[in-house]
């Protein structure tokens, strides 16, 4: 089986904190964080299936 690895930088993790202080001066700046939530949430599932395609093809 493959040891899954969370793909966490710490850029990634300062732009989060600083977008979530942005987001309650103004609803532009939520709309922004809201939706690099959403691509982040979609590039998560896209790596997982990408994770299950490769481990049911070593079986």
């Amino acid at each position: 089986m493959l040891a899954v690895n969370p793909e966490v930088e710490e850029d990634d993790i300062a732009t989060d904190i600083e977008l979530r202080k942005e987001v309650s001066k103004d609803s532009k700046a939520k709309q922004k964080y809201e939706a690099r939530r959403r691509i982040d949430d979609l590039l998560e599932q896209k790596r997982l299936r990408q994770l299950l395609d490769d481990w049911d093809l070593e079986e």
